[in-house]
């Protein structure tokens, strides 16, 4: 993996985990207030934690290539 992937991926990482901790207020309010969510959201907070946890799994299998040069 280039240097340049690397970044993006690091960036997408975190950018999802942020959205996924966004909304992690959703958990509180299903089992504490008995609200449950609309079914899109909960769709959409699935596919961000299923985004984060492969690009995380990608961060921690892959490191970038030393003589990449980043383009």
């Amino acid at each position: 993996m280039n240097t340049s992937t690397y970044r993006l991926t690091v960036l997408g990482c975190a950018l999802a985990w942020f959205l996924v901790g966004m909304h992690a207020r959703l958990v509180h309010q299903f089992t504490h207030h008995g609200r449950a969510p609309h079914a899109g959201v909960l769709a959409i907070v699935g596919l961000l934690v299923v985004a984060a946890v492969v690009m995380l799994w990608q961060l921690l299998r892959r490191t970038p290539t030393p003589g990449a040069a980043a383009t």
